[in-house]
């Protein structure tokens, strides 16, 4: 199997194409997020149904496994919850699988993706404190093949998620990540949100870890998408 993997997107889809793929693996942030308001919430599922959804279906002999990350509001139901007049119910094509802390098997080879991420500051998508963070991780079988997570585990000093947009001194990503990540075995991570942290595989335990995110801090496109055989 041929996985396509990217994340952080951000509404760029210029210059995506993953024909050859079999699966295309999108580790959150994929949809264009304006504003924090129900102004923003409106155009994300707009962006989603008339962008988004019709790019999937030009690639209708790929599956795509996508978890959505902290700017993909619409899809978190805490945040969705806040206005409740409106209906951000994405009804997706069947190669296109929306994984929040659930897994599925394509060709045989598992995935599993969850979207929680640490805490900024209590205004984004699926922030989760520890506990959380811990129980959701729980859930990730033992020996999937390809785990896909917005966050980066913190490995400091290894897997190095540090983010220019801070000045490069501060490290980010999850901590019970990395505890699960050694405790389940994923023979394949790939991850996004810190933008331009370092981009070259990491073997962690048994696994190969690799952050996708494919814009810098400017949300500027600045890396490809990652292709490996699974």
């Amino acid at each position: 199997m041929k996985i396509f993997a990217t994340s952080d997107l951000h509404g760029i889809l210029y210059d995506l194409d993953p024909s050859g793929a079999d699966v295309v693996v999108i580790a959150g942030d994929f949809a264009k997020l304006n504003r924090l308001d129900m102004l923003g919430f409106h155009d994300q599922k707009k962006w989603v149904d008339e962008r988004f959804i019709p790019w999937t279906q030009k690639y209708t002999e790929i599956e795509f496994v996508v978890v959505p990350g902290n700017h993909d509001v619409i899809f978190d139901r805490a945040k969705a919850g806040l206005f409740p007049e409106m209906n951000f119910n994405v009804k997706f094509p069947k190669n296109v699988h929306l994984l929040l802390n659930e897994g599925i098997e394509i060709q045989g080879v598992s995935f599993y993706g969850t979207p929680n991420i640490p805490i900024i500051n209590y205004r984004w998508a699926f922030e989760s404190n520890g506990k959380t963070m811990k129980d959701s991780f729980s859930k990730i079988p033992e020996n999937v093949d390809v785990l896909v997570t917005h966050s980066p585990p913190r490995i400091q000093g290894k897997f190095i998620d540090t983010s220019l947009q801070w000045g490069g001194t501060e490290f980010f990503g999850s901590y019970e990540l990395a505890d699960a990540i050694l405790e389940k075995s994923p023979r394949f991570v790939f991850c996004g949100h810190i933008h331009s942290g370092s981009h070259e595989p990491c073997e962690f335990g048994k696994s190969m870890i690799y952050n996708v995110a494919r814009v810098d801090e400017n949300y500027e496109i600045a890396y490809p998408p990652v292709v490996v055989e699974v």
